[in-house]
C-alpha cells in the first residue's frame, strides 16, 4: 500500500520579513541547526486513545503533525536562495520491523484522529513485514520524526548529511514518564535556525497541546 501526496507550494517573501536580518545572518551558517529537548503532557491524549482503542503512539505523532500544519515558520523550506511556504505537511516517521530494523515511512495526515490512526495502522502492519528502507513518499512537504520508546529521553542529535540546505524540522519521541497521575511524552526538535526560533518551537508545542486538549478531558 503506497500512499502519496505533494502538497502545494508559494513563494515565501524574504525582503521585509521581520526576521529578514536573522535569515540572513543564520544562511551563512555551516552548522545552522538547533536542537530544543522538552516534554508535553500527553495525560488527555494517553487515556483517550486508551479508551478508543487507538495506538498512543499513532495518537501522539497526529498531534504532533496538527502542531506543525499551525506553525508557520514549521512550514517554509529553503529552495535554493528562496524560501517556499507548503499549504501543510504530513509525517514521516521511523516504523521498528519485525527484523529489528527501521523503515521511514510516510503517513497521510487526517485531520479526524480515528481517520489518521487506523489508515496508519494498516500501512505500518504492512511496513513491518517489507525490507525497505523508506515507505511512500519522501519530499520536503513533511516533517521527520522518530521515536526512542525504551529508554529515557534527555537528548537527541540527528545524524545528517553535511547539508546546510536541509530545512525540514526533525522531531525526536522518548519514552513515556509516568509521574503520579500525569503522562509526559519526551520531545526533541531540530529546526533550521534561518526559518525557525525559540519562539516558534514554543508556538508548535502550544499547538501540539491545543490539538491534545480539543479532546476533551477523560
Amino acid at each position: 500500500m503506497h500512499t502519496k501526496t505533494q502538497y502545494s507550494k508559494t513563494s515565501f517573501e524574504i525582503k521585509g520579513w521581520e526576521r529578514e536580518e536573522h535569515f540572513h545572518f543564520f544562511r551563512a551558517f555551516t552548522q545552522p541547526f538547533f536542537n530544543v529537548h522538552t516534554e508535553v503532557d500527553i495525560t488527555n491524549l494517553y487515556h483517550y486513545a486508551k479508551k478508543e482503542k487507538l495506538s498512543v503512539f499513532l495518537a501522539y505523532l497526529h498531534a504532533a503533525t496538527e502542531g506543525v500544519r499551525a506553525t508557520e515558520n514549521f512550514l517554509l523550506r529553503l529552495e535554493g536562495d528562496e524560501v517556499v511556504k507548503y499549504e501543510a505537511v504530513d509525517i514521516s516517521t521511523t516504523v521498528l520491523k519485525d527484523n529489528k530494523t527501521v523503515s521511514f515511512v510516510h503517513l497521510t495526515h487526517h485531520t479526524d484522529l480515528h481517520t489518521f490512526c487506523n489508515e496508519a495502522s494498516e500501512i505500518i502492519a504492512e511496513v513491518k513485514k517489507s525490507n525497505r528502507l523508506f515507505y511512500g513518499y519522501n519530499g520536503p512537504d513533511l516533517v521527520h520524526a522518530t521515536t526512542l520508546p525504551w529508554f529515557t529521553l534527555k537528548g537527541m542529535e540527528h545524524a545528517h548529511i553535511d547539508q546546510p540546505d536541509d530545512s525540514i524540522p526533525k522531531l525526536a519521541f522518548g519514552k513515556l514518564e509516568f509521574k503520579e497521575d500525569r503522562v509526559i511524552l519526551p520531545v526533541s526538535v531540530r529546526v533550521h535556525h534561518a526559518l525557525v526560533d525559540g519562539y516558534h518551537i514554543h508556538l508548535f508545542l502550544e499547538h501540539m497541546k491545543a490539538s491534545i486538549n480539543s479532546l476533551g478531558k477523560i
